[in-house]
């Protein structure tokens, strides 16, 4: 065989070797993965929690709500912040429609229900401003 023949393949048997140690590096870094069902539930959720409100997504912090609530009407362990959230951003989101239509009633029994919820919020007490001043700015 011709010498560049040679190494020309040396080459690309260096390159495949680099390539698979890099693809078994990947698959072994996968492992940790590979039971997801071990991990705790309430923890994730909690965590996914954190980053929409880091984020400012109340419409998914609602829409965990929303489903969540199609199950139980009681949060599950580790879901009570979520609820309570979701919960004063429904109510003030619901403000706003309440007097839009200029609905009185609901517009009295909404605001004690904001006001019992916004008690309940305890370290996340600072996402009710945050909802109220997205509803205000909304066309």
């Amino acid at each position: 065989m011709n010498k560049a023949v040679k190494v020309i393949l040396n080459i690309l048997i260096v390159i495949a070797g680099l390539a698979f140690l890099g693809l078994f590096i990947d698959m072994v870094g996968s492992f940790k993965y590979a039971n997801r069902e071990v991990e705790d539930p309430a923890e994730t959720r909690k965590d996914v929690f954190e980053y929409e409100l880091k984020h400012r997504a109340y419409n998914e912090v609602l829409g965990t709500w929303y489903v969540e609530r199609m199950s139980s009407l009681e949060p599950s362990s580790g879901m009570e912040d979520i609820y309570n959230v979701a919960e004063y951003a429904h109510s003030a989101f619901m403000a706003r429609v309440y007097a839009e239509k200029n609905d009185g009633s609901a517009i009295g029994s909404n605001a004690d229900r904001m006001e019992t919820v916004k008690k309940r919020l305890g370290d996340y007490a600072y996402t009710a401003d945050e909802v109220d001043n997205i509803i205000k700015k909304a066309p």
